[in-house]
C-alpha cells in the first residue's frame, strides 16, 4: 500500500474520442471519466497488476448508442416503470415509454445527460478527487414529465484504498420527490489478461428473489434462492455462460467474520478479488449479463426494487422513497482490488 502511495497522482481534463474526458490517476489506479455522457466512469484499471476492471466502450458511437452496458452509469430512476406511470404523495408520473416490446419506461434520464466538472484536482499525494454535478430545474428537458428541480452531485476519489464514489442527491423543489437510483455497473470478465471467463466466481449479498413478469417486472411475489442460486452466497457463481437477468433483495454476506454488502468477482487462477462494497443505501440487486457470453457482468444495486412506485407492498420492503423538499440522500460504494 504505501508503495501505491508513491505512484502518480493526477486528475485533469483531456478528451477521449473527440468527447471531453476527464482522467484521473493514484495509489496505482486508473479512471476516465465522459461527463458530457451521464458522468460515466468507462475505464478503471489497476495499473501495477495490468488489470482492466470495467467494460469499456470501444468508440464514442457505441458508447452514446447504448451508455447503460459500459462502466458505471447512474440510472435515476433504475431499471423499469411499467407503463412509464406511476403515482407518488397525490401527484401522477408520466415517463416516456423507451421500451417498447415490453411498454415500460427503462433507466431514466441522468446516464445520457451532461454533467458539470465542479472540482478536480489531486488532494494530497496519493489522492485524487473528481466532483461532477448534474443540476435540474424548470429547462430541463425532461422537467415535464419529472417537474422537481434538484442537484445530483458524484464525487470519486481514487486513491491506493481503490474509487470511492459518493452521490448525493438534494430536492431542491417545494414538493416531496420521489427518488430511486442505481448503477448499472459493468465488469469486464476476464479483467486480467491472461485469463478466461471460466477462471471467474462471483458472490453477490442477494437474499430472496423478485419474482419477475414477462415484463421483468415484480409481481410482489419474493422466492426463496434456490440450491444453484445460494452459490451466490457460498461457493460462488460464473458469472457467464448462461445468461443471468433475476432481481433480488438483499441480505449482507460474511466475510472473514464482518457483515458485506455487495459483490465479489474472483480470478480464481490469478487469485485475485475485484470487491464491488456498496452502501446498505442500496436494498436491491439487479443481476445481468446480457446473453451470458459477452464478456462483462452487471451486478446492479438499487435503492428501490424495479418499478417500486407500483409495487404494493410497503416502503420498507421496496425501498420506495420520497425526499422531502430541502432534503439530501448520500450513500458511498468502493471499487479495489484484493489478492487472496
Amino acid at each position: 500500500m504505501e508503495q501505491r502511495n508513491s505512484l502518480e497522482t493526477k486528475a485533469e481534463q483531456t478528451s477521449w474520442q473527440g468527447e471531453p474526458a476527464v482522467h484521473f490517476c493514484a495509489g496505482g489506479y486508473e479512471a476516465l471519466m465522459i461527463p458530457g455522457v451521464g458522468a460515466n466512469v468507462i475505464e478503471l484499471k489497476d495499473t501495477v497488476r495490468g488489470l482492466n476492471l470495467l467494460r469499456t466502450p470501444k468508440d464514442a458511437e457505441s458508447f452514446k448508442a447504448r451508455p447503460q452496458v459500459y462502466g458505471i452509469p447512474v440510472l435515476f430512476p433504475p431499471n423499469r416503470i411499467e407503463d412509464g406511470t406511476f403515482e407518488a404523495a397525490g401527484k401522477v408520473y408520466h415517463f416516456p415509454v423507451n421500451e417498447v416490446n415490453r411498454n415500460n419506461h427503462i433507466h431514466g434520464f441522468l446516464h445520457t445527460r451532461p454533467w458539470k466538472v465542479t472540482k478536480i484536482g489531486a488532494v494530497s499525494k496519493g489522492i485524487a478527487e473528481v466532483e461532477v454535478t448534474y443540476k435540474a430545474d424548470s429547462t430541463s428537458d425532461f422537467y415535464n414529465y419529472f417537474p422537481h428541480e434538484f442537484e445530483c452531485k458524484l464525487l470519486y476519489r481514487l486513491s491506493s484504498a481503490g474509487l470511492k464514489q459518493t452521490i448525493s442527491i438534494t430536492n431542491n423543489s417545494s414538493s416531496p420527490m420521489p427518488m430511486g437510483l442505481g448503477y448499472h455497473t459493468a465488469f469486464s470478465v476476464p479483467f486480467h489478461p491472461e485469463s478466461t471467463g471460466e477462471d471467474y466466481r462471483m458472490w453477490v449479498s442477494v437474499n430472496e428473489r423478485w419474482e419477475l413478469s414477462e415484463r421483468i417486472l415484480p409481481t410482489g411475489k419474493r422466492l426463496p434462492l434456490t440450491e444453484k442460486e445460494m452459490s451466490y452466497r457460498n461457493q460462488g457463481m460464473p458469472p457467464l455462460g448462461d445468461p443471468i437477468d433475476k432481481h433480488y433483495t438483499v441480505l449482507p454476506l460474511n466475510i472473514n467474520g464482518k457483515e458485506f454488502h455487495g459483490a465479489i468477482l474472483e480470478d480464481t487462477s490469478k487469485g485475485l478479488r475485484l470487491v464491488y462494497e456498496v452502501g446498505k443505501g442500496f436494498k436491491h440487486w439487479m443481476l445481468w449479463n446480457m446473453d451470458g457470453n459477452s464478456g462483462f457482468v452487471c451486478p446492479e444495486p438499487q435503492t428501490w426494487v424495479v418499478n417500486a412506485p407500483n409495487v404494493k407492498l410497503p416502503d420498507e420492503i421496496t425501498g420506495m422513497k420520497l425526499l422531502a423538499p430541502g432534503e439530501t440522500w448520500e450513500e458511498t460504494c468502493k471499487i479495489f482490488v484484493q489478492e487472496i
